[in-house]
């Protein structure tokens, strides 16, 4: 029994190396720019970043799709960013669970962009 769990936790552990290394992260440092500008209220500046991210394909242009929804949210064009969700649900298949997670997560992301503004300048919200 003791032999059977070790070898099938040595697969598992092989599996999620084999598969990590297929998954391609592409460059997060984009995405990590496009949020100091939406800090700093550079909102086209910070789309412009998370543009050049999701050109980078991986696990980057996944992230940067849904920071996309943030950075419009966080500006106040609710629009914009509902419709930028709806595309990137649309793109990946999302049910409507999966939606309504990534819906969640964009909004938990609006409120740290904001407590990190706030941390940094003192206001929640961009002038």
């Amino acid at each position: 029994m003791i032999a059977r769990l070790l070898l099938l936790r040595s697969s598992l552990v092989i599996a999620i190396s084999l598969l990590s290394a297929c998954v391609s992260v592409g460059d997060v440092g984009d995405v990590k720019e496009a949020n100091k500008l939406a800090i700093a209220c550079k909102t086209d500046e910070a789309l412009a970043a998370v543009d050049r991210a999701a050109g980078g394909g991986g696990l980057s242009s996944y992230i940067a799709e849904l920071q996309r929804a943030v950075i419009l949210m966080d500006a106040g064009r609710t629009s914009e960013a509902e419709a930028a969700l709806a595309e990137r649900n649309k793109r990946a298949g999302a049910s409507a669970e999966d939606a309504a997670e990534a819906e969640q997560s964009v909004q938990e992301s609006v409120e740290e962009l904001r407590s990190a503004r706030e941390k940094e300048t003192g206001h929640r919200t961009c002038p």
